[in-house]
């Protein structure tokens, strides 16, 4: 039986950055940031999650199952999201996270993650995940590994370890090159959003 793939959207944060604003409901070339997500993630997996913790009728609109943070983990970020989809995964199943603030993510960001870190498991077992990079930058919040390799995520979480790059090393994580680093673009401002509004009005 092949290996099914669970994508999780993180839509989960306070979005600070974005004077706390949803920002997967904010609007970019009339629809809204996690539409596009949605749209580039969806075919890639064969189930996909929303991970959210406010305006939950808006997400729930989206036809996608919501999976809001354990209260034991409320507002502790990232990992608190990745934490709150374990006891939804089957065994064996792979998971690929994305954020919900990357509306040109790769459509085929899964199978190139999946087809590198199988090649780099031929040479190191140790190697339990893969994020995508670029010469520009690493994007760590685009990571793929095996839902029990993430188990260890909780330890985290009991230490007070909050960093996504702690659960990388722990993952002993390693880097997928892409060429294309505007693939990767994410929207953490306004000034992001009103930057790529002005590139698609100049493009038309």
């Amino acid at each position: 039986m092949a290996q099914k793939i669970v994508g999780l959207i993180l839509a989960g944060g306070e979005g600070r950055r974005m004077g706390y604003q949803n920002k997967g409901l904010l609007s970019l070339q009339g629809r809204r940031l996690v539409e596009h997500v949605i749209d580039r993630i969806a075919p890639q997996v064969d189930q996909l999650y929303l991970s959210a913790n406010r305006d939950l009728d808006h997400y729930r609109a989206l036809g996608l199952p919501i999976i809001s943070d354990d209260p034991k983990w409320r507002g502790l970020g990232p990992l608190a999201g990745i934490a709150s989809l374990l006891p939804y995964l089957e065994e064996n199943q792979r998971v690929q996270i994305v954020s919900c603030d990357g509306p040109f993510i790769p459509i085929d960001l899964v199978c190139r993650l999946r087809g590198g870190l199988s090649k780099l498991q031929e040479d190191n077992l140790e190697i339990k995940a893969a994020y995508p990079a670029t010469r520009e930058r690493e994007h760590y919040l685009y990571l793929q590994a095996l839902g029990e390799d993430l188990q260890v995520v909780e330890s985290l979480l009991e230490a007070g370890d909050l960093r996504i790059r702690a659960l990388l090393k722990q993952l002993s994580a390693a880097p997928i090159y892409f060429d294309d680093e505007s693939a990767f673009v994410n929207c953490n401002q306004p000034q992001d959003l009103e930057a790529l509004e002005r590139k698609n009005h100049e493009e038309l």
